[in-house]
């Protein structure tokens, strides 16, 4: 059997504590990035199963890659994470997914959770809702906050807590870079920090090419896809009762694929 695509993926990163930055010296025949997901599963399986019927036309393998943003604001992001751990894939179709600035964000909070978390106003209600978790019910115990991290613990999965805490930053293949929100212009892979690659807009968003290869990014919402200089940006804010997008990488060439919600 021939190796998988990921198994031949490199992390450039030195540093065991930094999130792994991903390198495919091979570009993949097929490959697919969907855009930010904020717990629509309903949307998620649907485009899934676009892309596996294309897929299963094919003898060589395609490779899903979400850019993050699989919580908050959204209805189910326990159900996003739970299908992304355990859903089954057709044989020639892999998955990775990388991490978006809300994925982090929950990640911490539950490293270092605080009722006073700017995270809960920023779609973090939602989340704790799809899991069945109401804060108000913690202050209603009694107990002191610092007993608020083993209370998550007892209603949070240890697999979807360590899930988040490995998510990849990034994904660099010959013709693309695939990261959540974007890149500072003209600086190294392993030197972008994680404020760059989750966080940023400006000035990736308005100046030259940031790279000499794609930018493949999330994180800032269109109405549709927006290909820029340099780059393809994916949120096309499906949270928000728009569509939820991929991109088909077949080497230099693109192509759309949505469900509308």
């Amino acid at each position: 059997m021939a190796a998988s695509i990921l198994s031949k993926a490199q992390n450039i990163m030195t540093d065991p504590l930094a999130r792994p930055r991903l390198v495919l010296d091979e570009q993949p025949r097929d490959v697919y990035a969907i855009g930010d997901i904020h717990g629509r599963l309903d949307l998620l399986k649907l485009l899934e199963g676009m892309i596996f019927a294309e897929a299963k036309s094919r003898a060589t393998p395609s490779l899903i890659v979400s850019v993050g943003d699989l919580v908050d604001r959204g209805p189910d992001s326990k159900g996003v994470i739970e299908h992304c751990l355990s859903s089954p894939l057709p044989n020639n179709v892999e998955r990775l997914v990388l991490c978006g600035n809300h994925d982090l964000t929950f990640c911490e909070f539950l490293m270092q959770p605080t009722l006073s978390s700017p995270w809960i106003g920023w779609g973090g209600v939602a989340t704790l809702a799809s899991y069945g978790i109401d804060l108000d019910d913690f202050v209603k115990t009694g107990m002191p906050e610092g007993a608020l991290s083993g209370w998550l613990a007892e209603r949070i999965p240890a697999k979807h807590r360590a899930f988040l805490a490995q998510l990849p930053a990034a994904l660099t293949m010959p013709n693309a870079h695939i990261v959540h929100a974007g890149m500072r212009h003209h600086v190294p892979m392993q030197e972008q920090t994680m404020r760059d690659l989750l966080w940023i807009r400006e000035p990736f968003l308005v100046e030259e090419p940031a790279s000499d290869r794609r930018i493949i990014h999330g994180h800032t919402p269109f109405d549709v896809p927006e290909v820029g200089l340099g780059r393809i940006g994916i949120d096309t804010g499906a949270v928000y009762g728009n569509a939820l997008t991929a991109v088909h990488l077949q080497g230099e060439r693109y192509r759309f694929l949505s469900v509308p919600a």
